[in-house]
C-alpha cells in the first residue's frame, strides 16, 4: 500500500469522526448546551460593556438570536385612593356601582390599562344585584387590559383552580429547572365577581401578613399565579402567560418585556429605583363626570401627559419611611428594569464549508504524519492552538460562528493516527545512489 493511500485512509477517518461529532452536538443535549455557553462566553467576551439575551427558543437551528438590553423608561401613573378616607362620600367597601363610576372616569380621561389591587367580590342575589355586576363587568371591557385581584390561602384539602385563574396562569412548564421552592396555594379566600374577559389578567394580592408581600410568583398545582405587579407588568408590556419564562434563583421574562430578578423562592430581587411618578386622586375626586376636567388638569400639571395606567389602590403613604414595600414602587421598578430591543441572527456556517473547514483539517493532519517525530507533534500542538483561536476570531469579529467540538475531534483524530500509524510510512529519508540509478556495486562490475 502506498503512502498516498495510506494518508487518504487516514484523513478519511479523521473526517468521519468530524461528521459524527457534528452530529453528536446537534442532537445531545450536554454537548449541545456546552457549545452554546461557549458561544455565551465568546459574546461577552466581545462585548464587556453591553447586556444581551440570547433567545432560548430558535427559529432556525442553525440560528442563533442575540437580543441587546436596553433600560427601561419610568412610566407616570394615575393612582386612585380606594381607602375608607378616600371613600368617605361613597360606600364603604365601594360597591359596584361606585366602581362603575371611578373605571368610567379613568378611561374618559386616556387611560387604557387599569389594575384594581382590591379584591372585587360581592355577595349577593336576584336581578338587581346581577345587574349591577353586569354594568361593573361591561365599564371593564373599555380598557384594553384589566388586572384583578384574588386573596389566596393553603387548606389541608386541596380545591381544584378556578377557570379564571387558570386562564391567567403561567404554566409551569415555563419554568426552566425546579418549581419545588416557590409557596404553594390551593384556594380562594372570596371568589371573584367579574366575569373573566379577553383583556382581564387574574393575579394574587400581595399580603404582608401571609408573607407573599415581596413575592413575584406563586404556585398552585402545575399552575404558577403571577402577583398583582408583576400582572400589572405582563399588562403593560401586552405579554400573555405563555410568553412568560422564569429561571428560579436568576430572572423572569415578561416575552420582549422587562427582565425581572428573582430569588429561588420567586421573590423580586430589585434594587429600588427612584420615587414613581404618579399622580394621585381620591375616589370621591374621581368618580363624577363632572370632575373629569379637575383630573386633567391635574395630569396636566403635575405629570404633563396622561398616563396609561390607572391603579386603583390604599393611599400611599411616604416611599422613604414605609415599613412595606409600595406596589406601586414595585411596578415602577420593573419599568426600568433591562429589556430586549433589537434582534441580531447570527448564522452558522453551511454544511458544505463545515464538511470542507473538517477536510482540510483532515487532510493538512494526514500530511504531517510523514514529518520526523519532534515536528510532527509539534505542528498538531500548533494546530490544536491556531483552529480554536481562528474560530474564536469568527465568533467575535462577524455574525458568523460553527461547532467547536467537530474541529477540535478531527485535529485529535488526526494527531493520535499519527502517534499510532506513522510507523507504516517509509522513512523520508532517501538513498544515493548515482546516476542512472545503477548501485555502487554495479558501477565497478560493468
Amino acid at each position: 500500500m502506498t503512502p498516498w493511500i495510506i494518508r487518504l485512509i487516514l484523513a478519511l477517518i479523521a473526517l468521519e469522526v468530524g461528521i459524527c461529532v457534528t452530529l453528536l452536538s446537534e442532537g445531545w443535549p450536554p454537548l449541545r448546551d456546552r457549545e452554546d455557553a461557549l458561544f455565551q462566553k465568546l459574546l461577552a467576551e466581545s462585548r464587556k460593556d453591553e447586556n444581551f439575551v440570547i433567545e432560548k427558543t430558535q427559529p432556525d437551528p442553525r440560528t442563533r438570536v442575540v437580543r441587546p438590553l436596553v433600560s427601561g423608561d419610568p412610566q407616570p401613573y394615575l393612582q386612585i385612593a380606594v381607602d375608607e378616607q378616600a371613600a368617605a362620600d361613597l360606600h364603604y367597601p365601594l360597591e359596584p356601582e361606585d366602581w362603575w363610576g371611578l373605571f368610567n372616569h379613568a378611561h374618559t380621561i386616556g387611560c387604557r390599562v387599569a389594575a384594581i389591587e382590591e379584591p372585587l367580590s360581592w355577595e349577593g342575589e336576584g336581578l338587581a344585584h346581577l345587574g349591577r355586576l353586569a354594568s361593573l363587568n361591561t365599564a371593564l371591557t373599555q380598557f384594553e387590559k384589566v388586572v384583578v385581584t384574588v386573596d389566596l390561602e393553603r387548606l389541608p384539602r386541596s380545591q381544584p383552580i378556578p377557570s379564571y385563574l387558570r386562564a391567567s396562569a403561567i404554566p409551569i412548564s415555563n419554568v426552566i429547572g425546579g418549581a419545588d421552592g416557590l409557596r404553594h396555594f390551593n384556594s380562594v379566600v372570596f371568589p371573584t365577581s367579574i366575569d373573566f374577559a379577553p383583556n382581564t389578567q387574574f393575579s394574587f394580592r400581595p399580603d404582608e401578613n401571609t408573607g407573599t408581600d415581596n413575592l413575584a410568583i406563586v404556585r398552585w398545582g402545575k399552575h404558577l399565579i403571577p402577583s398583582f405587579p408583576l400582572a400589572v407588568a405582563m399588562a403593560q408590556a401586552n405579554i400573555s402567560p405563555d410568553e412568560v419564562q422564569i429561571s428560579l434563583g436568576d430572572h423572569l421574562r415578561l416575552g420582549d418585556g422587562p427582565i425581572v430578578p428573582i430569588d429561588e423562592y420567586g421573590a423580586f430581587k430589585i434594587n429600588r429605583a427612584n420615587r414613581p411618578l404618579y399622580l394621585e386622586r381620591l375616589a370621591v375626586e374621581a368618580y363624577s363626570p363632572s370632575q373629569i376636567g379637575e383630573t386633567r388638569q391635574a395630569i396636566t400639571e403635575s405629570l404633563g401627559t396622561v398616563p396609561r395606567s390607572v391603579i386603583f389602590a390604599d393611599k400611599q403613604g411616604e416611599f422613604a419611611s414605609s415599613a412595606r414595600n409600595s406596589i406601586l414602587q414595585t411596578i415602577a421598578d420593573i419599568d426600568t428594569l433591562p429589556r430586549p430591543e433589537k434582534i441580531e441572527r447570527h448564522r452558522r456556517m453551511s454544511a458544505q464549508k463545515e464538511i470542507l473547514l473538517l477536510g482540510a483539517i483532515a487532510v493538512t493532519a494526514a500530511l504531517i504524519v510523514g514529518f520526523p517525530a519532534f515536528l510532527r507533534h509539534f505542528l498538531y500542538l500548533v494546530m490544536l492552538v491556531a483552529l480554536p483561536a481562528l474560530l474564536v476570531l469568527m465568533h467575535t469579529g462577524s455574525e458568523q460562528w460553527t461547532l467547536f467540538a467537530p474541529v477540535i475531534a478531527t485535529a485529535l483524530t488526526g494527531w493520535i493516527l499519527a502517534i499510532r500509524m506513522a510507523r507504516y510510512l517509509p522513512s523520508r529519508r532517501r538513498s544515493k545512489t548515482p546516476s542512472g540509478g545503477r548501485t555502487p556495486a554495479t558501477a565497478k562490475a560493468n
